[in-house]
């Protein structure tokens, strides 16, 4: 049976230190890695997010190659309501902190910027699509707060 050398005193240390640079270098590639799949996934999603704002657009101005049932009524209601609402959310958190924000403080947010909510009350349709959105979490418990989900 033959036993395994160990290197002399200082070669051993040359190749602790390399291997604990390695083992550094490794973590610090694998942290860098997680925010670029973040940033990637933000990117994506706002590149759908405006893809679909350019879509409403054409078809509010006309533009578009098929007009869709809610050119009819520029209310915003259900999904079209919820892409708004969490587009001018997205907007005013750019620096990438994540917002909670008072669902009356954003609905004042989405009427502020011109637009309409469908309903014989639009405050109450706001806040059930946010509680339907796969996108929106409350913050706490009855605190009216709201946030967008971190990306998973």
């Amino acid at each position: 049976m033959s036993a395994v050398a160990t290197p002399p005193g200082s070669v051993r240390d040359g190749l602790l230190a390399e291997a604990r640079a390695l083992a550094a270098r490794i973590q610090a590639q694998a942290e860098q890695a997680e925010r670029l799949r973040t940033l990637a996934a933000r990117i994506d999603r706002q590149t759908a997010e405006d893809s679909q704002a350019l879509q409403d657009l054409q078809g509010i101005l006309g533009e578009a190659t098929q007009l869709g049932i809610d050119d009819f009524d520029h209310r915003l209601g259900g999904q079209r309501l919820e892409r708004v609402a969490i587009r001018l959310l997205r907007e005013r958190e750019r620096t990438g902190e994540e917002i909670e924000i008072h669902y009356r403080e954003w609905f004042d947010l989405l009427r502020s910027s011109g637009h309409e909510v469908a309903g014989k009350n639009p405050l109450g349709t706001f806040l059930a699509q946010l509680n339907r959105s796969a996108v929106v979490e409350q913050v706490g418990a009855r605190t009216g707060r709201y946030r967008l989900r971190a990306v998973a």
